[in-house]
């Protein structure tokens, strides 16, 4: 019964710190190369091993978030397949990328993660 309930209660806490992992994650895979949303997802997901997964359409509205902060910028590109829509015009798609001061508000995110998880690492041995 107590070991369910651990478990339940575990698992909750989880979701909620790893929420605030999601755009960290979204600015360091953005800082390695400009992407688009369902690759970032992707990457994410498989950088974190798994433990970051934001669903597809959570990304949206995070780098709204993030492009609204002034910390990364888009723009439409054309698919690199060239295919082209019934009017004869290629595909778009959007990609994401940091703005200036993205890079380097990274660079102090950085900094400030490694203190604050070296703390709590610190604090829960």
């Amino acid at each position: 019964m107590i070991n369910e309930q651990l478990k339940k209660l575990l698992s909750k806490w989880e979701i909620e710190y790893k929420k605030g992992f999601a755009k960290p994650m979204i600015l360091f895979s953005l800082s390695k190369e400009p992407n688009y949303p369902y690759s970032l997802t992707r990457i994410i997901n498989a950088n974190s091993m798994g433990q970051i997964n934001i669903a597809g359409s959570n990304i949206y509205p995070l780098l709204a978030n993030l492009k609204e902060q002034g910390l990364v910028k888009s723009e439409k590109v054309a698919k690199e397949s060239q295919t082209k829509n019934p009017e004869g015009k290629a595909q778009m798609r959007t990609v994401y990328s940091l703005t200036t001061l993205g890079e380097e508000f990274i660079k102090e995110l950085r900094k400030s993660l490694r203190t604050f998880l070296g703390l709590i690492i610190e604090l829960a041995e």
